[in-house]
């Protein structure tokens, strides 16, 4: 009997024990279930091209938006490489008109091709003059005579007077100028309707064209220069 009594007691300690034990924990704390971490994705980034041609830039893209490689877009890049290596470009292609299946006409260049001007065609007349004397001489009035036809093709006449190196500056300045107007004058004679512009350019002592250590060469530095140029003419 006692010993009944000691299996009792000794079963009810141990069950009150483990009632205190349960509510115990019952009064814990509530901890929230631990969540597995995800695992972090590091992004990837390349340099994309966005345009092609004159227009042609670059970007910045993330993986997996970036651009893929296709068969197509292979194809067309094998070609072109294949073209550059062989040095044959492609075919370029041509608009046609859907309707009609023609191209469609092509438009004039906007550039104004440039005008050609005619080349300017230049003959040059001497007159040689006595010493000191601005009085054509009578080979003087044949040769302008038969320059006439020069002079009515001609768009301008310069006329260049020059002396020998006898006399002082202002005596030969003065002769230039006065054998320049004399042939001058016996161009308008012949031809009064001269449509050229006649231009003087008178220089005593200067611009010789033989020495003037004898006469024979002296008189080859007094003369008039005359110079036809005109455009497509003779």
């Amino acid at each position: 009997m006692m010993r009944r009594l000691t299996d009792v007691a000794v079963a009810a300690l141990f069950g009150g024990g483990l009632i205190f034990t349960c509510s115990s924990c019952s009064t814990l704390p509530g901890r929230e279930p631990a969540v597995a971490a995800k695992p972090t994705t590091q992004q990837v980034t390349r340099w994309e091209q966005v345009f092609f041609g004159k227009d042609a830039r670059f970007a910045v893209c993330v993986e997996p938006s970036c651009t893929r490689v296709t068969p197509k877009t292979l194809a067309q890049v094998t070609t072109s490489v294949a073209a550059t290596a062989t040095g044959t470009a492609p075919v370029p292609l041509h608009p046609v008109d859907l309707r009609t299946g023609e191209a469609p006409p092509q438009r004039a260049p906007s550039e104004t091709p440039a005008v050609l001007q005619p080349p300017v065609k230049a003959r040059n007349l001497i007159i040689n003059f006595p010493l000191g004397s601005a009085e054509l001489t009578s080979e003087g009035r044949a040769r302008i005579r038969e320059s006439i036809d020069s002079a009515k093709q001609a768009d301008r006449i310069v006329i260049s007077g020059r002396t020998d190196a006898l006399g002082g500056d202002k005596v030969n300045e003065s002769l230039a100028l006065a054998r320049a107007i004399a042939v001058r004058n016996h161009f308008r004679d012949l031809a009064p309707d001269l449509p050229a512009t006649f231009s003087i350019d008178a220089k005593g002592r200067c611009c010789f064209v033989a020495s003037n250590d004898d006469e024979p060469a002296r008189s080859k530095n007094r003369r008039v220069e005359v110079h036809f140029s005109s455009r497509g003419g003779a």
